[in-house]
């Protein structure tokens, strides 16, 4: 039972990363009225509110794993997501909120890898979520 809930519980995470990240994120910037600063002072707090709901996420799979058996393969790949998580929560995150923070006050920010960086780390996790499931699964 908890391993169906523990899936239910990836899964759901999986596609808030679709509709947030891979959706929202760029999908704001086509309204025609939406400002950039205002964009991007969304953006900031959507994220923000979104690292908050991933943590509590991945601390109710960690919890769930701990009362069932699980492969070392799927504990493989919750470390690999909650690394990611803290790369992004403590690095990454406060880096591009300091960036739209400067392009607010009207300054321009030198160019940066980070928002690629970031994406990047984005897709790896989705991809681990949806490798976790499935290796639920079967």
């Amino acid at each position: 039972m908890l391993i169906k809930l523990t899936t239910i519980v990836i899964l759901l995470w999986a596609g808030m990363i679709l509709g947030i990240s891979f959706l929202e994120s760029w999908v704001k910037f086509k309204a025609k009225l939406l400002t950039k600063p205002v964009g991007l002072d969304v953006g900031r707090t959507v994220f923000s509110a979104f690292h908050i709901a991933q943590w509590v996420l991945f601390l109710l799979i960690m919890s769930m794993m701990l009362f069932t058996w699980f492969s070392i393969s799927n504990w493989l790949l919750i470390v690999g997501i909650g690394l990611i998580l803290i790369v992004q929560t403590l690095w990454l995150h406060p880096q591009l909120k300091h960036r739209i923070n400067m392009i607010i006050a009207g300054q321009i920010p030198k160019p940066s890898a980070l928002h690629g960086i970031y994406t990047v780390l984005e897709l790896i996790k989705l991809l681990l979520l949806v490798g976790f499931s499935i290796n639920l699964m079967w």
